[in-house]
């Protein structure tokens, strides 16, 4: 009997071994960013820039680190993890041919994986700039981990999965900006992600002030928590601390739902979003927004839940301020086949600042050739 005790008490060593030995390797190798810190430019920005009064295009974009609609992630109840490098190469292909059809001058990316075991270490970076022909970008990693053990019957492992902004012209001054974390266990918060908000200047000629610009991604489970709110907060901050008379642009997918939307019409995942309360209420209507008063017309739904060929909700937005006309604003329904997020495109003109900005009130974004989205 003692022997059995010992052989147990051994076995329980062990293990208390291995998982303190984890812990360690957690902590020791955890992605710490500053809560602002300097990201490097990349590229010569010899490049076509942007001229005060010729339009320019954004697109704003949730890449789902290019893995594919084929598989139903985990996360979302399903059991893929690992996708084959061909659907990752398939994919990366399939968006790098949007961004030279839409030729953007900005691009602002989310889920771009970087060399990471899910998506068969592809850096999925390197061709989307190659596609754009974008002469300068910046990239800023939002969830990063050595190894990462869920699920546990096929762990994740290395992953690096960052932010992008990418332009046809030169870049300056990015800025890695630390959002609020979920309140979660500390190893668990270690290897999970930590969102972000990644800054930038555009310069413009004509204009003294260069366009501010900035792309995030909200965290996606926190049910309510509050991390939300805190998240909002700070973009918030961001935004009203734009100087007076600076163009600036802010978009992502912020994983919250319109004002006025109710989450008992969505056939799945509506237990996401809180009961009471919607964070995204600190800044719509108090900040412009691409669509203006269009946020629930089904033409500017964003999102497309595994098994669905159209969308049934706007979770991504694309804010602005300052001397920024607005052109045309489109959700391209046509690439649903390539991410679980639509991609939005804005054609923006920069104007005078001294010279009044017609408010989108009053223009409205052009969708589909309607004004504000509405339809007859």
């Amino acid at each position: 009997m003692s022997s059995i005790i010992k052989i147990l008490a051994a076995l329980v060593a062990l293990l208390v071994l291995l998982v303190g030995g984890f812990v360690a390797f957690v902590f020791a190798t955890e992605y710490a960013p500053e809560a602002r810190q300097p990201e490097p430019v990349h590229g010569d920005g010899n490049g076509a820039g942007l001229v005060v009064g010729s339009p320019f295009t954004v697109v704003s974009w949730n890449l789902q680190y290019s893995a594919s609609r084929k598989h139903r992630f985990f996360y979302d109840g399903g059991e893929a993890v690992h996708v084959p490098e061909a659907d990752v190469q398939a994919t990366v292909a399939a968006i790098g041919e949007v961004l030279a059809k839409e030729a953007p001058a900005v691009a602002l990316l989310q889920e771009i994986d970087r060399d990471s075991a899910r998506t068969g270490r592809v850096d999925q970076l390197p061709p989307l700039v190659s596609a754009m022909n974008a002469t300068a970008w910046t990239a800023a990693a939002y969830h990063k981990a050595a190894f990462v053990p869920k699920p546990f019957s096929n762990p994740l492992g290395r992953v690096q999965m960052d932010l992008g902004i990418l332009t046809t012209g030169r870049l300056e001054n990015a800025e890695r900006h630390q959002l609020a974390l979920m309140d979660e266990p500390r190893p668990v918060q270690a290897l999970n992600l930590k969102r972000a908000l990644l800054t930038a200047e555009v310069p413009v000629e004509g204009l003294s002030q260069p366009l501010a610009v900035g792309v995030t991604h909200l965290s996606a489970f926190s049910f309510g928590d509050g991390t939300l709110e805190k998240q909002v907060a700070a973009l918030k901050a961001w935004m009203a601390e734009r100087p007076e008379g600076q163009p600036w642009i802010l978009a992502g997918d912020f994983n919250l739902l319109p004002p006025g939307d109710d989450k008992s019409r969505l056939r799945t995942e509506a237990e996401l979003y809180a009961d009471e309360g919607n964070p995204i209420d600190a800044v719509l209507p108090a900040f412009r927004e691409l669509f203006g008063a269009a946020q629930l017309d089904p033409k500017v739904r964003t999102y497309l839940p595994f098994g669905f060929d159209e969308p049934d909700r706007k979770i991504d937005y694309f804010f602005m301020g300052g001397p920024i006309e607005v052109v045309e604003g489109a959700v391209l329904r046509e690439h649903a086949a390539i991410s679980d997020h639509l991609p939005i495109r804005a054609v923006l003109r920069i104007v005078d600042p001294q010279a009044p900005v017609e408010s989108d009130a009053s223009k409205g974004a052009v969708i589909d050739g309607t004004l504000d989205g509405k339809a007859d």
